[in-house]
């Protein structure tokens, strides 16, 4: 079977996870090729016979000002932009299909590789936690337009074959059929103490992840004078930020980075918490701008993640003890969300039904 397989460019949830799907899935003889589609193709640092990656964008997602604000007008010029050019990556997605004789499309989680589908008569499969008509549809008490794109969005989705439903999901369109799934992402390959041993964390100091995406710490003005001398902040990557201040491992594995941490700070997104749930690792929490998934991942995150909300005024200002606190007491209380952890598989099981 070969596959087309588009994936968001929006933050790197999508594309990470993806990864894990992808390396269960060209394991799998039934498999002879999958075309990988993404602005965010990068993130696939590996390669493998089986797989094409082409760098093209086939969603708009929402553009941020910065880590922790959107861009209402950048993004609707981008839409408008990609509604006009819908039928011309139309024509020529159709004839690429045709040409490398794809049997399947993939989707995470954009709405046209399913109209796209449609044009080339194959079926489709979304994969998500939620849909961009969702997303758009909250913008519309700033813009109608959002609320008339929201309507058009809605209507291709619903015109896939199935739809797989992540954990943390918001509301969804009508589909024609669909199926709840485990968790999807990358899992730390070492155990708790392996992992610090590895960063050389001590164990008399609290080691704090910072986890901003793209964006950093930009807007964030830190006194870091008022960081406790027991308390590290750890950034991998992390823009907006002076290095001379922190604990800046390098090379090794992400997810491990995430087990080795006494916390994660974060704004939540489905990637980051895929992650702490893999390496059970508390999360200490903030606000990531007017998103329309950010509600249902608090909803999740304080009924059964260890986690604590913080303000932006704290994290400026080193005072993470009151957040601490607050997991600490909570522990007993609370237990990692209970669902099935290798949704991967069960992904797989469905993509494989289509051979």
């Amino acid at each position: 079977m070969i596959i087309y397989y588009y994936v968001s460019g929006h933050g790197f949830g999508h594309i990470s996870r993806t990864s894990v799907i992808l390396k269960k899935l060209l394991e799998r003889p039934e498999i002879s090729k999958i075309h990988l589609v993404s602005t965010r193709i990068g993130f696939i640092d590996w390669h493998h016979p089986k797989l094409i990656k082409r760098e093209l964008g086939l969603d708009v997602g929402v553009y941020q000002k910065d880590s922790l604000s959107i861009d209402i007008q950048k993004t609707k010029d981008a839409l408008q932009i990609f509604e006009r050019s819908k039928n011309s990556f139309l024509t020529s997605e159709a004839l690429y299909c045709r040409q490398h004789q794809v049997d399947l499309i993939i989707t995470d989680a954009g709405s046209f590789p399913i109209v796209l589908a449609l044009e080339a008569e194959l079926p489709s499969i979304f994969i998500g936690n939620f849909t961009w008509d969702f997303v758009y549809e909250n913008y519309g008490k700033v813009d109608p337009y959002f609320f008339e794109i929201s309507e058009i969005l809605k209507a291709e989705y619903s015109f896939a074959t199935e739809a797989l439903f992540l954990p943390f999901t918001c509301p969804m369109p009508t589909f024609l059929e669909s199926s709840t799934v485990g968790m999807v992402g990358r899992k730390p390959h070492l155990a708790k103490a392996e992992a610090r041993e590895l960063y050389g964390f001590s164990k008399d100091i609290t080691y704090i992840l910072i986890s901003f995406g793209a964006y950093g710490l930009s807007g964030f003005e830190m006194r870091w004078d008022n960081l406790p001398k027991h308390i590290k902040l750890v950034a991998s990557g992390v823009p907006g930020i002076d290095l001379s201040k922190v604990v800046t491992p390098i090379g090794g594995y992400y997810p491990d980075l995430v087990r080795a941490s006494d916390y994660v700070l974060t704004k939540p997104g489905y990637g980051i918490m895929s992650e702490v749930f893999y390496a059970e690792t508390p999360v200490i929490y903030t606000d990531r701008g007017d998103f329309s998934e950010y509600p249902f991942l608090v909803d999740v995150l304080q009924k059964k993640f260890p986690s604590s909300y913080i303000t932006h005024h704290q994290i400026s200002n080193c005072s993470f003890e009151d957040s601490i606190s607050n997991i600490q007491m909570g522990l007993g209380s609370k237990k990692l969300l209970d669902i099935e952890p290798d949704g991967e598989d069960t992904i797989i099981k469905h993509i494989l039904e289509y051979t």
